[in-house]
């Protein structure tokens, strides 16, 4: 299109990628710029760019990218000709003198994530830029992007990293608009406002009302094939815990319908395998304090029946909602054609093994079991979970407000209960998404107690011990370009083979150096 689409949608390299066929693999951008992969080698064989058509419109994209286009087109403020989903390396195929509004996702802009902020940045692990934030700021300050500026365009970034922007980092990137917040009810009026000519004097935030929040049916369908295949069954948590803001959504379920166009559309686009992604997929259907198990079940019954699918996962699964409807994480199992070595991965936290802290902050994640049981509710989760073939990569929160040495060894002891079982865990600092006088910033190296030693030592531990296995048969049973494979497999044999003393002899150095600190300080109290 000579002129260029009036709308252009696009995302940052480490959203509009591929991962070489895994779409967890994309938890490696996360990390530093210098880290243990290349650049060159996680460009070449990470960040795989979808398939475009002629026109440069990519035929997979971010799922969020998705429902914005989709809702654009079914308000009517744009037609099918105006509107396109880009990867960064095609926009100056679609910009043009006609762009008036550029759309941008992000999930990481500035590399406050939790994760990037473990291992990247000025308190992670190292301290260097997190792929996240370099690409992000490569892609909004490109020249490409800035040319719609100069003209009188609008550049607008919105998705789960948009809390990261402040005004002031609007101003250095060249953002005119940030949209924090669902955004199906509120993007149309804001592209609409800006194709009649609108443009905002200053940098503007504007944040979603309880107004601009979709209901269920509100969602739009989607209109093309998603990164990884995901399909968004559930929005919302609705068990309260604090500081973390899926938990702050209302928690609304899609109708079977939907979710099944979703996974046809994607099947559609040559994906052969879909991903349902909620918070917890057991919940859906149900309320944050009464599951549906039959609703559960009829979902999974339905999209297996697509023709043309060939798989299915899910993306996250509460461990409490495991313990509590164990039949129905087998029948699960069954309708997804688990067993004999073939097994599904899925996100889950742990968080912490204090029941005290769980109280404190977490206080209905563990229902309807009670914060007491907790270290119990988890050992049981994991174990069902090996049993139906389901693997889980657990996240561990360091830093959480008000944590004592107590607390941390309560988790350490926890992760020893659990090495018998598949799994992998992930230690994250506590990142908030608003400021509160009872978190103290921590360096994840610098600052960590013997305790928090202690802690890295038994995850270390852990994730040793079944890192090997669980990425052979992962690689073995799942579709994953061969280059994309031999690279992970390379590294995991230098972190098996090679790194795996020389962390352990690091940890034990630092461990040591955090005891004599704690000894000089007692002894001057």
């Amino acid at each position: 299109m000579g002129d260029g689409y009036k709308v252009v949608l696009t995302a940052d390299e480490t959203m509009m990628s591929t991962y070489g066929g895994r779409l967890f693999f994309g938890f490696l951008t996360t990390g530093p710029v210098s880290g243990f992969i290349p650049l060159p080698l996680m460009e070449r064989f990470v960040l795989t760019p979808p398939p475009s058509d002629e026109e440069g419109r990519v035929l997979l994209a971010p799922h969020g990218l998705r429902r914005v286009e989709a809702t654009l087109l079914e308000s009517g403020v744009v037609d099918e000709d105006e509107v396109i989903v880009a990867h960064p390396h095609n926009l100056r195929r679609v910009v043009g003198s006609e762009t008036k509004a550029i759309l941008i996702s992000a999930i990481d802009p500035l590399g406050m994530g939790p994760a990037s902020t473990t291992f990247a940045g000025p308190y992670g692990v190292m301290h260097a830029e997190s792929l996240t934030k370099r690409k992000f700021r490569e892609l909004v300050c490109s020249d490409i992007i800035q040319s719609v500026r100069r003209r009188g365009g609008v550049v607008m970034v919105g998705g789960p990293g948009a809390w990261q922007l402040s005004e002031d980092a609007m101003l250095d990137y060249g953002i005119d608009l940030v949209v924090v917040g669902e955004g199906e009810k509120l993007v149309p009026r804001l592209v609409s406002d800006v194709l009649s000519g609108w443009r905002p004097s200053g940098p503007l935030i504007v944040h979603a009302t309880r107004a601009d929040v979709p209901s269920a049916e509100e969602i739009p369908k989607l209109r093309g094939g998603t990164i990884g295949g995901l399909v968004e069954i559930s929005r919302g948590c609705g068990r309260g815990c604090k500081f973390c803001s899926p938990t702050m959504r209302l928690l609304r379920h899609r109708s079977v319908e939907d979710v099944v166009e979703d996974v046809r559309v994607n099947v559609k686009c040559g994906q052969a395998g879909v991903c349902l992604h909620a918070e917890d997929v057991l919940q859906y259907g149900g309320t944050p304090f009464r599951k549906r198990p039959e609703k559960v079940v009829e979902l999974f019954e339905r999209v297996a029946e697509v023709p043309g699918l060939k798989s299915m996962g899910i993306s996250h699964a509460s461990l409490a909602s495991i313990v509590e409807m164990p039949n129905i994480v087998a029948r699960l199992s069954e309708i997804m054609g688990l067993g004999d070595g073939r097994w599904i991965g899925y996100q889950t936290g742990i968080e912490t093994g204090s029941p005290r802290l769980i109280e404190r902050w977490m206080r209905f994640k563990p229902y309807p079991f009670k914060p007491k049981d907790w270290p119990d509710v988890v050992e049981q989760a994991f174990a069902i979970s090996n049993d139906c073939n389901w693997v889980p990569a657990a996240t561990l929160i360091v830093n959480l407000p008000g944590e004592t040495e107590d607390d941390v060894m309560k988790t350490v002891e926890l992760i020893d209960r659990l090495r018998p079982y598949k799994s992998i865990m992930v230690p994250l600092l506590f990142v908030p998404m608003r400021e509160s006088g009872e978190c103290r910033r921590m360096r994840f190296v610098e600052d960590a107690t013997p305790a928090h030693w202690e802690l890295y030592r038994a995850i270390w531990d852990h994730d040793m011990y079944w890192l090997r296995r669980v990425t052979s048969e992962y690689l073995r049973n799942q579709p994953v370009m061969r280059g994309t494979s031999l690279l992970i497999r390379l590294v995991v044999g230098l972190v098996t083979w090679y790194a795996n003393g020389r962390v352990r002899r690091f940890i034990e150095r630092r461990r040591q150096e955090a005891l004599s600190r704690a000894l000089v300080v007692g002894r001057a109290a």
